[in-house]
């Protein structure tokens, strides 16, 4: 009973190990309380709505994944810091469309031209971070301050960024799991093959999915350039593993049509507390991303058995 249970509620593994990190934590650090808790949220944004857009992606299924998150993210924070000083909408406004329209891109070189999604998404995060590096020095790297005030004021306690990332996760739970996009999203990623023999259209609903990934992409590159107050090259690449791991940890399938919203978010507060016990320990950085990468592996091959096992 407690494994088919524990099989059913897949965000119970990140919730469980949430609390034995933050406890973990206190111990090293001697500091228990709630506010390791809301510094913890608020640090586990990016690599949340990263993890929430490569979910998507994962789950339209054929081993999909998306590797130039962190390339989108950077230009994005370029864009939005770069426009938002003549209007803050147009500065938000313009990062998600760019977002999406990278994420677009993706989607169309997957199904129509044929390449896998991780070889496209490769070659498609080179292009953009080649972008970044050209546009980079004509471009305003300093966020609107008034945004900035926004982003990094409090509500009840927990940071204005963790309560956008919220409102985020119920918008996209809504979509995922009472639209008939998000059924036939993971009707697609379960079968590609039956699902168009039902009638589905196969081809929009994946590039519909990366389009989604990179708006959220875009998104993420907003609030991270106005939260450490501008933009610059790499900025994105600290999310990607946690990101990447978060996604596979809070239950989503890595061979698709299964995925997880409140799994992903405890699985990036999940990471979040690692990330704090591994400096909390006073790893060095070398040794963090070796840890990290060897969760990854570990997590994959977790995710990847379990779905061979109920095929």
């Amino acid at each position: 009973m407690i494994k088919k249970a524990l099989n059913q509620y897949e965000f119970i593994w990140p919730l469980l190990g949430s609390v034995l990190l933050w406890g973990l934590i206190g111990i090293v650090s001697g500091k228990f309380g709630m506010n390791l808790l809301f510094s913890s949220s608020k640090l586990a944004t990016f690599a949340l709505l990263l993890a929430l857009a490569q979910m998507i992606v994962v789950t339209g299924g054929d081993g999909a994944i998306d590797l130039s998150q962190t390339y989108i993210l950077t230009l994005c924070a370029y864009v939005s810091s770069h426009l938002m000083n003549t209007n803050i909408l147009l500065g938000l406004a313009a990062a998600v469309l760019v977002g999406a329209l990278c994420g677009l891109a993706n989607g169309v070189i997957n199904i129509y031209l044929k390449v896998p999604a991780m070889i496209t998404t490769l070659a498609t995060g080179y292009i953009i971070f080649t972008v970044v590096l050209l546009a980079a020095p004509k471009m305003k790297t300093l966020p609107n301050s008034e945004f900035v005030s926004f982003i990094n004021s409090n509500f009840h306690g927990f940071s204005m960024l963790t309560v956008i990332c919220i409102i985020v996760a119920l918008l996209l739970a809504v979509l995922l799991y009472k639209t008939k996009y998000g059924k036939q999203l993971h009707a697609t990623g379960q079968n590609r093959t039956a699902a168009k023999y039902t009638g589905i259209n196969v081809n929009f609903i994946i590039v519909a999915a990366f389009t989604l990934g990179g708006a959220l992409c875009g998104l993420a590159g907003v609030l991270c350039g106005a939260f450490i107050g501008g933009a610059f090259q790499d900025m994105g690449s600290t999310y990607f593993l946690p990101s990447i791991a978060a996604a596979f940890v809070g239950g989503t399938a890595a061979s698709g049509g299964k995925s997880n919203v409140a799994g992903v978010c405890l699985g990036s507060l999940m990471m979040s507390f690692m990330t704090t016990f591994l400096n909390a320990a006073r790893l060095s950085p070398g040794f963090q991303k070796l840890i990290l990468g060897a969760f990854l592996v570990l997590i994959l091959v977790a995710s990847v058995s379990n779905s061979s096992k109920k095929k």
